[in-house]
């Protein structure tokens, strides 16, 4: 398999996490490299399309995804359908009760779909690596933030 997995401890309950990764509007919030996140879905749920605009290596990209598992408070699996070469990639989101919160599990799985296409996943697997741990650790940030708001919500 080329991909990886990386886990981080959220200070809220995994529905709360779950409802706030999972709702189109905060992707920009929660992941700076994104640029614009559009479901034809709202609220997502499995079959939704989503277009994506963001930066990877500097550069603007443009892709397109669908949800292939939607389970709120605990799994959702997105898979990447554009571009298709020379890789796909499956996000797999996880949150699992812990006993300060919830642990988020984001994992990767980059499949070649042309000849060649492993050097292109090791590359993107590498990429989105680096950019998982930030996005995990700005999640928690926010994460963090609601949980000392007053509750109101």
């Amino acid at each position: 398999m080329i991909g990886f997995s990386e886990s981080i401890v959220l200070p809220v309950s995994p529905n709360e996490a779950f409802a706030y990764l999972g709702d189109p509007t905060t992707a920009t919030t929660v992941d700076p490299a994104v640029v614009s996140y559009e479901s034809d879905m709202d609220p997502m749920d499995v079959g939704a399309h989503n277009k994506i605009r963001a930066r990877m290596f500097g550069l603007v990209m443009s892709a397109e995804s669908v949800v292939r598992t939607w389970t709120p408070g605990e799994l959702m699996v997105i898979e990447s359908t554009k571009p298709a070469r020379p890789a796909k990639g499956i996000a797999t989101h996880r949150f699992e009760r812990h006993p300060e919160g919830t642990l988020y599990t984001w994992s990767m799985e980059f499949l070649p779909t042309v000849p060649g296409g492993s050097i292109a996943a090791r590359i993107f697997a590498w990429g989105f690596r680096r950019a998982v741990r930030r996005q995990q650790e700005r999640f928690r940030d926010i994460m963090a933030a609601r949980a000392a708001e007053p509750q109101q919500r």
